[in-house]
Formats: structure tokens, sequence, C-alpha cells
């Protein structure tokens, strides 16, 4: 493993130093072209320029690498102007050097012999600058970059950590509930109990194998949502009517685990266990051409709140994985009734797995 990471880095280290001199060969075709348009003297123009290189290229590398990085990223843009400006003038009075010794030594203190544009001030100046901004905004926009895509995977790995630790708080929740479920039906000595713990068996293996994803296919939450009524009507039997109406889906449409138990869920703890005579639970599950449409409504009484733990973490949930793609609303606006409407994002729907299908689950 090492060997490989090292085989990496060389690699990345030779690609960077061969872009590094691709860049530079251009900057020096660039500046033959032209300060030689003057006398069209190519010869002497490329040695006048191989002398102002390393000028150029310190004067980049100093601010790409110092001046960048310790000044300009961190916001203290008054510092970083004015060492710029200490720079670049630094810079300019090297070319001078080098236009003065070119002056001496090739062109024999000649000034018919000079380049015109290698004693021009204004001209060395902009070459220098046309240069120096190129590279800095070159290593600005790919630090820009690499920073983005960093705090971008930061965020990702950020969200996935928030939405496990949800998870881990809505399955010990949803447990807990049914296990209360079952030691009722034990200590009433039912024969239902074997009943009810091959559904909670079920229920369990999808958690442990579902439940870590993000997203599953709607068929199989759906199955473990009847499951799930199944469950509870074996405890509270005939006190409660529990309806599924499911219209249109297909098989690849995808949810987020445990959403619809969640749901009943809280429709039964805090609707069912709330009123003391028949109660009602409804479960509207509807596919459109723009997603899902999920709506749960259960009779209550109008001082229960039915909101718990399990929804409150539903709701993180949703966030986390449809953002602002999604919404949920609670209706209380009718008297003992409490209702939840979910829309969830989908693709584009073009069949049926199920039509118009209503079940009436019994105990």
């Amino acid at each position: 493993m090492k060997q490989i990471q090292q085989v990496y880095h060389s690699a990345f280290i030779c690609r960077r130093w061969l872009m590094h001199s691709a860049f530079w060969i251009g900057v020096l075709l660039i500046y033959v072209i032209f300060f030689g348009r003057a006398n069209h003297n190519y010869l002497q123009t490329f040695v006048f320029v191989g002398l102002l290189m390393p000028i150029t290229i310190g004067t980049t590398y100093f601010l790409n690498y110092y001046l960048v990085p310790r000044y300009f990223m961190h916001g203290q843009y008054g510092l970083f102007a004015l060492y710029f400006i200490y720079t670049v003038l630094g810079s300019l009075c090297l070319e001078m050097f080098v236009a003065m010794f070119t002056y001496m030594a090739i062109a024999q203190m000649q000034w018919n012999n000079m380049n015109p544009a290698s004693v021009d001030i204004f001209f060395l100046l902009a070459s220098l600058l046309m240069v120096v901004f190129f590279g800095v905004a070159l290593k600005v926009m790919l630090q820009w970059r690499q920073s983005r895509e960093a705090y971008q995977k930061l965020m990702h790995e950020k969200l996935e950590a928030e939405l496990r630790f949800l998870k881990t708080q809505l399955n010990p929740h949803f447990l807990f509930n049914t296990l209360n479920n079952l030691y009722y039906l034990a200590s009433e000595k039912s024969d239902k109990a074997p009943q009810a713990i091959l559904a909670l068996s079920e229920i369990l293996d999808y958690v442990l194998q579902e439940g870590k994803a993000i997203l599953v296919p709607l068929e199989k939450e759906l199955k473990q949502a009847e499951n799930f009524i199944a469950l509870e009507l074996l405890r509270y039997g005939d006190r409660v009517k529990v309806e599924t109406h499911i219209n249109g889906f297909l098989p690849d449409k995808n949810i987020v685990p445990m959403l619809l138990i969640t749901l009943l869920e809280n429709s039964f703890k805090h609707g069912v266990m709330q009123v003391s005579g028949k109660s009602w639970i409804i479960l509207q599950v509807e596919g459109k051409a723009d997603g899902i449409y999920i709506k749960v409504g259960n009779s209550c009484k109008n001082t229960s709140l039915g909101k718990g733990i399990g929804l409150e973490n539903l709701q993180s949930q949703l966030q986390h994985v449809y953002a602002a793609t999604h919404s949920l609303s609670i209706d209380r606006s009718k008297a003992n009734e409490f209702w939840i409407q979910v829309m969830l994002p989908g693709k584009q729907i073009t069949g049926n797995i199920a039509a118009n299908k209503i079940l009436t689950h019994k105990p």
C-alpha cells in the first residue's frame, strides 16, 4: 500500500512538473514574439528574454506560494496589495538591470543595437504584470476549486454521519415500542404471540439489511409497513380499523427506509393509544409524475400533540436526504383528527405495480 502511494505521489509530482514546464515554455515563446517584433532580431531577443524569465518565474512563484496563501487567502487584502506592489517594483528594478546588462554586453553599448522594447519601462512592466496576473489568477482559481471540493466532501461526510446518527436513534426507538407490544401479548398469554414474533423477525431483518441504506425499494417498505400494521393489530384488536390506499407505483421507486413505519408508529402511539374507544388509521400512498405522495391520518384526542422522537428524527432524516425537494406538513384542522402529509421527489412514472388498491386490515 505504501509503495502504491509512493508511485502515485511520484506520478503526481512528475505531472505537475510537466504542466509547469509547459506553461513557462509557452510564456518564453510569447515573450520572444512580444519583444522581437520591435527589431526582428530574435536571437538577441531570445537571450534578453532568457535573462528576464528567472525574474518573472521567481515573482510568480513568490506571489503564488507565499503572498497569496499567507495574506490573500486569509483575507488580509491590504497587506497583500502592499507587498504585491513592493514585489512588482523590485522585479521591475531587476528587469532594468537586465536591460543595462544587455546594453553593455550584447549591444556593445551601442544604443541603436538595443531592442526598443527592452528599454521601455512601461513595456517591461506590462509584460511582467501580464504573466504574473495570469499565473496568480490561475493559482487562485485552482485553490478555490480545491477548497470548494474539499468543503463539499466535508459536508457530504458530515451529512452521512448525521444521517447514521439519526438512524441509530430511530431503529432502537422502534424496537423498544415493538418489544412493549410483545411483552403485552406474552403477559396476556395470547396465542398470537408466535405470529407477532414472526412479523417482528421480518421487520428486524429489514432493518438490519436495508436500514443502513439511504434509499430502499418502495415495495420492501410497503411490505414491512403491512407487517408492522399486523403486529400492532395483534395488540389492539377490534379497537382500531386500519385502511391502506395504494395508487400507481413503479417497481423501481425508492423511499427512505422506515419512513412508513415511523408514520404508522406515530399514529398508533399518539392516536390509538390515547383513544379509549374505537379508532382508525388511514395510510394513503400515491405515485405521480413529480414524485411520491404519502398521507397518514388517525383519530386522536384534541389534546394529543401527535409527535414523538421517531417523527422528529424522520423530519431530520428527510431534510438530509432530500433537502428542499421534499415537503412534510401536519394538519390538525379537523377535530379529533391528525394528518401528516409527505411529498418525496421521484422519477417519471410510466406504469403501476398497484393501481387503486385499497386494503382494510383486520386483526
